[in-house]
Formats: C-alpha cells, structure tokens, sequence
C-alpha cells in the first residue's frame, strides 16, 4: 500500500515519484527470485492520490530509474531474462504500447548501484551480479575443472553430459546444488576445449562460499554460448535435436541387448550403463591430463570389451577356441578373445561392408584394448596436454559407431523388426562432440 507522509519537504508529485521507485527497488530486491513488480498493481495502489501515477512511471523509465518489461524482449515478463535494453529505446516501446499496463517494472543498474544493492552479497558475487540487475539467464563459463571436487566426492550427486547438475546427497551436511549447467558451445569448431556455462540464476543457489570457488575458475574467455540442446530443453521447452557422443554409445548398448532379447538369443552385454546406470565418471573430460584419458579407455575396455558375453558367440555360433602351439610346438587349444569372435559374428552377418564399419569396429575395440594394456603395464607421471580434449572426442565417437555397427547388424534378423529404435538414434543424429 502507498502512502505519503506529511513534512516530507517535498511535493506530493515528487514524493510520490520517489516512493515508486523506492517500492520498485524494494520489490526486487526482497523478492527470493529478483523479480518485478507488476505495473499495473503498483500504479492502482495510489488511483485514490491526486497524482497520476502512471506518468510518473513513465518519467522514471525515461530518466533510466526503472525499466519496463513487456515480455517484449524475452517471453516471461516476470524475470529479467538477459541484460535488458537502455531508457530510449525502452521509453520508445512505452510510448508505442500508449502505456505501461501490463508490463513488470524493475530497477535499473544505476538505481541499484546507488542504493548499493551489491553489497548485500558481499561474498556471493553471482548473487551481487543479480542484484545489479543483470540478466537471469546471461551466463559465466568456467574451465571444466571446476567440476573436480564434486565428481571425485561420493557425498555428491554429479553428473555431465550436454547439460549437468550437481546435488549433495541426503543426509549430507552440504549446502552445494546445481539443478542443471550446460557444456559450452563455441562458434569456432577448432576449439576444442571443454567448459561449463551456467546462467546467473542458477549459480544464485549456491552459497557463498560455492560461488565464491567457482568464481576463482571463471575462465578468461567468455566468448562460448549454451549448447544450444541444453538451451532448447530447459529455455524453449522443445525436445533435443541430438544426443552427445556419450549417451549415444550408452543408448545403442541398451538397444543391442533389447535385440537380442526381441530374437531369442543371449544378451551381449552383460552389464548396461545407460541412464540411472551410467558411471559417474563417464562423460567429458575436465582436465586435459593423460590420467583422464587412461580413465576413460579403462571405462570404454571395461564397457565394450570385457563385458561381452560367451553365451553370445556360442548362440551365433562362433568358435570359442583356436588353435595354438606352446614354445615347444604342441598344438593346444586356447580361448579366444572376445574382440576376435566379435569380428567373426559381424563378418559372417553382412559378408560385404561398403563402408568399411566392420572393420572400422574392430579396428576401434583393437585399439582401446591396446591403448589400455599399455597403460596397465606401465607407470607414467601424469601430463597435462591439451591435445586430450580432441584425442578423448575421437575415441568416443570412433566406440559410438562400433556399437551402433553391432546394433545395425543384429537389426537384420527378422525378429528385430519389433524394436523400435529412437528416432535420434536411428537417424545417427549425434553432436560432433
């Protein structure tokens, strides 16, 4: 409720005027959200006061202490969005509408800098920054290894793919959350970096001392944007036109199980990592180091290599063993590895390959199986090495079209046709990276 206070030394005009802009100042920055106040509320309060309070709103949009928001520069009135325009452009979209009805009102950076909105947050600077008026959804990228403590912590629910979220778990004493960040998109395909973009609002969640951390790895370029399938779910309420690499690979295990389920023969795989299942570890890189790319092929060897099952080769009927001379020339017979009957299984499936993806899969699993013993049977210092970023996104796309050649073979069984693929996953709409 507006009301005015006699002895003010101020006229009735002016005072008015400058409790409008204390009430709109107020209003943000005690609303838990940094949200406007509805216009047309704010003016109706004071229709009984011999003031028109509208054009005092107005004057205050052209002196640049507040600012109107229509929805005009981004749906939701209600929030400020992105770093809105300044007072002549915003007085112009006043005057075209006729009026300031139905528009939310907020203050501006200059009215808030001068009431020191900042400093409320004085160790919170994401929280400051909102405070200051900047926009809800501008966003700070940051160098992946940020993520560090909270993937290597079991107190924490972490994940990373396109988009990610960070949650303490029950019972946890922890106050850190993230609901969702994104991967950052550059407009430079050489760049092969990854980093990790999320807009004010969220990082207005953390505490103080959360943001304080993140901001000591904001990165030194700030020239990414959102992915933009992380900005098309969570910002435009549409459907993702890809999949990542990664989940891609996690999805194409599930459905060559389902396959083989659908015709009757053994599971390939023994274990499946998609979704709920997938490891926490397994997704981007945050450090150019060898030791995450050595992780990495552990997990790929682990995933298509070692969890390949017997009962499979037997079904295609693949020989299990081979023969095999000792030092001393005795034939004996020996297992064979699963790499070797996979190989068999695809060459007898499709007898030609015009794209060469049979022996593009054998040539992949032979070469995360070789890159892993390497590093099992030898003891290296780490090394820090920026060419990781491109070599991990190689691998992971090279193991994606291995498993996506498996499941397009065992798709040519008649029993198959009842398994519907996912039509990103049947269309191979995979991002590059």
């Amino acid at each position: 409720m507006i009301g005015m206070e006699a002895g003010s030394g101020m006229s009735m005009r002016d005072g008015l005027k400058e409790l409008l802009r204390e009430q709109i100042t107020q209003s943000y920055l005690d609303s838990p959200d940094f949200n406007g106040v509805d216009a047309t509320l704010l003016v109706g309060a004071a229709k009984d006061l011999p003031v028109d309070a509208e054009e005092l709103v107005v004057e205050l949009v052209t002196e640049g202490a507040a600012y109107a928001n229509f929805g005009h520069e981004m749906t939701n009135p209600h929030i400020m969005g992105f770093s809105h325009q300044g007072e002549e452009a915003n007085y112009a979209e006043v005057i075209r509408r006729g009026s300031v009805t139905g528009a939310v009102l907020y203050p501006t950076k200059k009215t808030l800098a001068e009431v020191g909105a900042g400093s409320r947050y004085p160790r919170a600077p994401y929280s400051a920054s909102l405070a200051l008026v900047a926009g809800q959804l501008d966003s700070v990228f940051f160098q992946a290894e940020v993520l560090a403590k909270y993937r290597e912590d079991p107190r924490y629910d972490y994940t990373l793919d396109i988009g990610g979220e960070i949650r303490a778990r029950e019972g946890t004493p922890l106050d850190t959350y993230l609901t969702t960040f994104s991967i950052g998109f550059h407009p430079d395909p050489k760049e092969d970096e990854i980093v990790v973009g999320v807009p004010l609002r969220y990082l207005h969640d953390l505490s103080a001392n959360e943001q304080s951390y993140w901001r000591s790895f904001e990165h030194d370029h700030q020239d990414w944007v959102l992915h933009p399938d992380w900005v098309r779910p969570h910002l435009m309420g549409e459907f993702p036109e890809r999949l990542s690499p990664y989940s891609a690979l996690l999805e194409e295990m599930k459905l060559v199980n389902e396959i083989c389920d659908a015709i009757g023969w053994p599971r390939l795989y023994r274990n499946l990592y998609a979704r709920a299942n997938r490891p926490t570890d397994f997704g981007y890189p945050i450090r150019p180091t060898k030791r995450e790319l050595n992780n990495f092929i552990e997990q790929l060897n682990k995933m298509l290599i070692d969890n390949m099952r017997n009962e499979f080769f037997a079904r295609a009927r693949v020989d299990a063993t081979e023969e095999r001379r000792d030092g001393e020339g005795n034939v004996y017979k020996a297992q064979r590895g699963t790499i070797a009957m996979l190989k068999d299984f695809m060459e007898e499936t499709v007898r030609v390959g015009p794209d060469g993806a049979v022996s593009h899969a054998d040539a992949t699993l032979r070469l995360i199986r070789k890159k892993r013993s390497a590093v099992a049977h030898d003891i290296k210092d780490n090394e820090y090495d920026p060419a990781v970023w491109r070599e991990q996104t190689m691998l992971v796309k090279d193991a994606y079209r291995t498993v996506l050649t498996i499941r397009q073979l065992l798709q040519s069984h008649p029993k198959a046709a009842s398994i519907k693929v996912p039509r990103l996953l049947e269309e191979q709409a995979i991002w590059p990276f």
